[in-house]
């Protein structure tokens, strides 16, 4: 007798998932977010609609997959850590996804986000929705700053550089360094995200 039965079971349902999400993925990219539908990804991942929904109810829920993992991921990354420095955390964060990405995950979501651009906005709306009272902020209180405001722009530029980098599996050790050293110059001379990060209440 073995006791794989459940690993085994749950490796073949998060190989279907990954399959679900990718045939999505490919589908909004090809043929548009608002032109697909539930059962045509069913169709094209060869599985019931019913399945897809078990595991995506909505289509919002394909488009935020990516950008909320890697949110989840910097808040784990922060309790792990809670006295790090902003961009000690950046780089372990950077680090992290680098190590574990899904290639073809990342690649699709970004076809999809070039194809759909409106859909970027909506994904990201959601994403800090659901997160709402977990996210670890990066800002100074006074948010009213102009000259800050211009640094969470900058930071948040190269982030969506760096996310690009990995996406086209193009990010190397070295512009991973030139891109962490670039968001360091931009804290010092902004004053954002120093010390410990504090999770927003």
């Amino acid at each position: 007798m073995t006791n794989d039965g459940p690993g085994l079971r749950e490796r073949s349902k998060a190989r279907r998932r990954r399959r679900i999400l990718h045939t999505a993925l490919r589908l909004f990219a090809e043929r548009g977010y608002e032109r697909t539908t539930i059962a045509d990804i069913a169709e094209a991942a060869e599985v019931s609609p019913r399945t897809v929904t078990g595991y995506f109810p909505s289509k919002l829920d394909f488009i935020t997959e990516w950008p909320a993992s890697r949110e989840q991921r910097i808040i784990e990354l922060y309790r792990e850590n809670p006295d790090v420095e902003f961009i000690d955390l950046v780089d372990m964060w950077w680090h992290d996804l680098r190590d574990h990405v899904d290639h073809d995950e990342a690649a699709l979501t970004r076809a999809m986000a070039l194809a759909n651009p409106g859909v970027v906005a909506m994904a990201e709306v959601e994403v800090a929705r659901r997160t709402a009272g977990t996210s670890i902020t990066l800002d100074d209180p006074d948010r009213d700053d102009l000259f800050q405001a211009a640094g969470r722009a900058a930071i948040k530029g190269i982030n969506q550089i760096f996310l690009r980098g990995v996406a086209e599996n193009r990010m190397t050790d070295e512009l991973h360094q030139t891109l962490l050293h670039m968001i360091r110059t931009i804290a010092d001379h902004t004053n954002i995200g120093h010390g410990s990060f504090q999770l927003d209440r």
